[in-house]
């Protein structure tokens, strides 16, 4: 099958390619246990814990899906000067992460997020501990000068905007201005209401739910319509709308491409965004620049990534597999 054939030497050049993520590094931490009996202090469970279990999150697991895929990945963000910093740093090196880009903001916390979670997978809990707070100036510029270090080993930048005070205007602004004056493309997967501060990106990467918010239009409204309404707000180059089980719609200001979603077995949404964005960038590169085929492999990692639980990441082996067995995009890849 020819469409195979192309998204399988993709998947084979990702290990070429270099990516450089900036952004919101997050620590999910998960705590486990059996839950017998309720509190006497309060009527809420007792949660008897058996073992505790850190996965990288926010930018973080978009680099290690990067990673675990066969990419390098350069990570650059802040974390705070404690014990979860090195955790999470601990964990980003077991997948050969580049981590000497993360910056040590001692007026902040390592962005951690908690969760409670019973023996049959039900979540009782989470708690955050976060500063939402824009980094100081200081910060930004310590981050600005290590994208400066690495543009040039670099094939594209993704830049995971989870809304912790990370990217802020001004950073955006000028890590896009570096990408576009060195010719790196740049993905964006935005948060918040405001998006020009990411102007001159590549690609953005709303849900339909943040396109919403973003262009202020009504709830319902058709995944065109929000694209349309993010090209007339913004100067971007392709607006991608994921929209959960219905696919995802490709917008390059001229031609609609709607791309189904390919898994029908859905067990956890949560990191699907993650795989797909880690996948679109790293194969925009590895692709010489075809979008649509990135956009393709990136929906298949997303359909991988719904039939696991929790924040994940997905193996070349998967990624393979899944188009093997799904032949629903083949009428899409005969033109491209």
């Amino acid at each position: 099958m020819l469409h195979k054939t192309k998204l399988f030497n993709i998947i084979e050049n990702y290990c070429n390619q270099t990516v450089l993520v900036v952004g919101d590094i997050i620590l999910d931490e998960y705590i486990r246990g059996r839950t017998n009996r309720l509190s006497p202090e309060a009527p809420v469970p007792v949660l008897e814990v058996d073992d505790y279990h850190n996965i990288p999150g926010g930018a973080a697991n978009v680099a290690a899906n990067i990673a675990v895929l066969g990419g390098n990945v350069i990570l650059a963000g802040v974390v705070g000067d404690d014990l979860h910093a090195n955790v999470i740093k601990s964990e980003l090196e077991k997948y050969s992460i580049d981590c000497s880009s993360i910056i040590t903001d001692k007026e902040r916390p390592t962005t951690v997020k908690t969760r409670l979670v019973s023996k049959n997978h039900y979540q009782l809990a989470r708690a955050d501990r976060e500063s939402k707070k824009p980094i100081n100036k200081n910060i930004e510029e310590l981050i600005l000068l290590k994208v400066i270090d690495n543009i040039n080993s670099v094939d594209i930048i993704l830049l995971s905007d989870y809304a912790k005070g990370v990217l802020t205007e001004s950073l955006c602004r000028s890590i896009i201005e570096l990408g576009i004056k060195y010719n790196k493309n740049i993905v964006v997967d935005p948060k918040g209401s405001d998006y020009s501060k990411y102007t001159g990106a590549t690609l953005l990467t709303p849900n339909r739910l943040e396109a919403e918010i973003a262009t202020e239009l009504s709830c319902g409204s058709s995944a065109e319509a929000l694209a349309a309404c993010l090209f007339k707000q913004i100067s971007i180059k392709n607006v991608l709308v994921t929209l959960g089980e219905d696919g995802v719609l490709l917008f390059d200001g001229n031609i609609y491409k709607k791309i189904p979603a390919v898994s029908t077995e859905v067990f956890d949404v949560t990191g699907a965004g993650d795989s797909l964005i880690s996948t679109i960038a790293l194969s925009i590169p590895a692709s010489k620049n075809n979008l649509e085929l990135s956009v393709i492999l990136g929906n298949y990692s997303a359909g991988v990534a719904v039939r696991k639980k929790g924040t994940t990441v997905i193996t070349p082996f998967e990624l393979k597999n899944i188009i093997e067995h799904e032949a629903m995009d083949e009428k899409l890849l005969a033109s491209s």
